[in-house]
């Protein structure tokens, strides 16, 4: 007998609905820290206002999210992971994505001074967002 192969958990539309959640969730606390710590997160450059770069990097991270749902899923699938695992592979992707978006600063207009704001904005994010995707998941 042929081996049954699992399908991927959230649907395509599911996706399409948690892009706009997750980049509004990204985009309020980002802009929640840059009021609170303007110093340490800067948005914009001279040619990039606030409101582009929020859009331009919010959306490059939300869409980093999406793409790591249905690899989660499937390692979630694969191998029994916990919560507090699976929580810290969405810590791991935020980190490296929000790192990734503030190499392209000049193009995004998201900095940040030191990689240590970068792994607090990750952890904010990921809070952030698990309430985020709990939302998400009442939706049917």
């Amino acid at each position: 007998m042929p081996k049954k192969t699992k399908v991927i958990k959230t649907s395509g539309h599911k996706l399409a609905i948690a892009y706009p959640i997750l980049f509004a969730i990204n985009s309020i606390t980002l802009l929640l820290a840059n009021t609170i710590f303007p110093e340490k997160v800067v948005l914009g450059t001279h040619y990039i206002p606030v409101s582009w770069a929020i859009i331009h990097s919010m959306g490059t991270l939300a869409l980093i999210n999406i793409l790591a749902i249905p690899f989660i899923e499937y390692l979630q699938e694969k191998k029994d992971i916990p919560e507090t695992k699976l929580w810290i592979k969405n810590l791991l992707i935020n980190f490296v994505g929000i790192w990734a978006i503030t190499r392209f600063a000049k193009q995004l207009g998201l900095g940040v001074t030191s990689w240590f704001i970068t792994l607090l904005l990750a952890i904010v994010f990921t809070i952030t967002q698990t309430y985020g995707t709990k939302l998400l998941n009442n939706i049917k």
